[in-house]
């Protein structure tokens, strides 16, 4: 099989970067004589957290990569690359067909596993009820509605309530939503009216536990910034040592940012959001009134 850095050419996907970079990484500890143990100790991190880097499960930040890069002798050319490619890591972009490698129900279970990590959720829709709040006739038409194959649909769709009811659990992390008016009131093409109906119930009974926090957006309400597109901003427990995580949703693509600057800008949008948005108690009573209409 012919390889090239980051990517294989035997018909697979081509690496993420911080799947590549761990690879690099690895190789680089293996090639000095280190155990994980050992390059631990040298760098100031812990073993679990080289085994953690290595198979891409934690983004380190770029102090660490030149630690490691010098605990482990790398060539000047080889420290050029491998920072390079560190930085890339920073901000991931991949294709839809790359995260989904074929089925829909691949990023659901991510997103599972990822709130079992997190401490708190800032989830910016403008097109669509947030997922969290799915019925399974919703579920699966916004599913069908932003991808391009039914592979794994029927999975997906049990995947994402069960996430629901995992969110709103005891337990749970602290998940806050801000919605705009017209993504309530977006219909897909396949639901009926009575369908959407059941997911504005959904919201309104789903922000009822105390870890959970509404607010809608109205139409015609003056913002400082446009709502161009759905983000969300994952805070994780400290004992994860995992960095703050944005992840955006783009047509083809999901663009994920750890870099402080640009989680920084995403916290001023999200900012912006809030100002503009209605008090939780407002947005239960704007969603009463649509189901009321």
């Amino acid at each position: 099989m012919t390889r090239r850095r980051g990517l294989t050419l035997d018909g697979q996907e081509p690496l993420r970067p911080r799947e590549a970079l761990g690879k690099e990484l690895k190789a680089l500890r293996r090639q000095a004589g280190l155990s994980g143990a050992e390059l631990a100790a040298l760098i100031g991190i812990t073993q679990t957290r080289v085994s953690r880097v290595e198979t891409a499960r934690f983004r380190p930040d770029l102090g660490e990569v030149d630690r490691w890069l010098a605990a482990t002798g790398a060539d000047p050319d080889t420290r050029e690359r491998i920072r390079r490619l560190a930085a890339s890591a920073v901000t991931e972009v991949a294709s839809y067909r790359s995260i989904f490698r074929g089925s829909l129900l691949n990023a659901q279970q991510a997103l599972i596993r990822q709130d079992a990590k997190a401490l708190r959720i800032r989830h910016f829709q403008p097109f669509m009820v947030p997922g969290m709040f799915h019925t399974a006739a919703y579920a699966r038409a916004a599913l069908l509605a932003v991808r391009t194959t039914e592979d794994g649909v029927d999975e997906a769709v049990e995947a994402r309530l069960e996430r629901g009811r995992r969110l709103r659990a005891p337990g749970a992390p602290e998940y806050h939503a801000i919605v705009t008016e017209a993504a309530l009131r977006w219909q897909p093409l396949d639901v009926r009216p009575a369908d959407r109906a059941d997911v504005w119930r959904q919201v309104l009974a789903g922000s009822e536990p105390p870890n959970i926090t509404v607010q809608v957006i109205p139409d015609g309400t003056p913002m400082r910034q446009a709502p161009m597109c759905a983000f969300m901003i994952t805070q994780f427990r400290a004992a994860t040592a995992e960095p703050t995580l944005v992840q955006v949703e783009l047509p083809a693509v999901e663009m994920s940012f750890t870099g402080t600057e640009d989680v920084a800008a995403y916290e001023t949008v999200w900012q912006r959001m809030a100002d503009a948005a209605l008090s939780p108690q407002e947005s239960a009573d704007l969603i009463a009134g649509l189901l009321r209409q």
